[in-house]
């Protein structure tokens, strides 16, 4: 095994930890993008076979199975509220107090999108199941109230 082999191995259980941590922070879950979540799935799937097929060395099947791995944990990634702070994609975490407007509004489907707002500039959109009222009283808690807005 090469060098390489133990910083892959190192890079991915960090990452998976990461995954972890984030998962039981999370207090409000973002419903996924379904059509990234299966494509990085059967990414992972897709280079996992290849990887199986045409490996022949320990350092190929671990250089291969951590492009497996990492885009399996990219499928399992997950965005949302935690209590001090809103996860919009992987490697984006905004704090609750850095961000001058959440705009809360019903879609047609019944969820909530959530529309974080920088400056005049709308950062992200997340869907989330709980209704207007039960994250603006979530909110109001953690950040200025004035900036937590319900859109009609």
């Amino acid at each position: 095994m090469t060098i390489f082999s133990y910083v892959y191995l190192a890079v991915f259980v960090i990452a998976a930890a990461v995954l972890v941590y984030v998962r039981t922070q999370l207090v409000f879950t973002a419903r996924p993008n379904r059509f990234f979540q299966w494509f990085y799935w059967a990414a992972a799937v897709m280079i996992g076979i290849f990887t199986v097929l045409t490996s022949r060395t320990p350092a190929d099947y671990i250089s291969g199975f951590f492009i497996t791995g990492m885009l399996g944990l990219f499928g399992f990634w997950r965005n949302g509220v935690t209590a001090d702070s809103l996860i919009t994609r992987i490697g984006a975490v905004r704090g609750l107090n850095s961000l001058t407007a959440l705009h809360l509004t019903v879609l047609p489907t019944g969820l909530t999108e959530v529309a974080p707002m920088v400056g005049s500039v709308t950062i992200a959109k997340l869907r989330l199941t709980q209704s207007p009222a039960v994250l603006k009283a979530f909110l109001d808690k953690r950040m200025d109230p004035a900036r937590v807005i319900i859109d009609e």
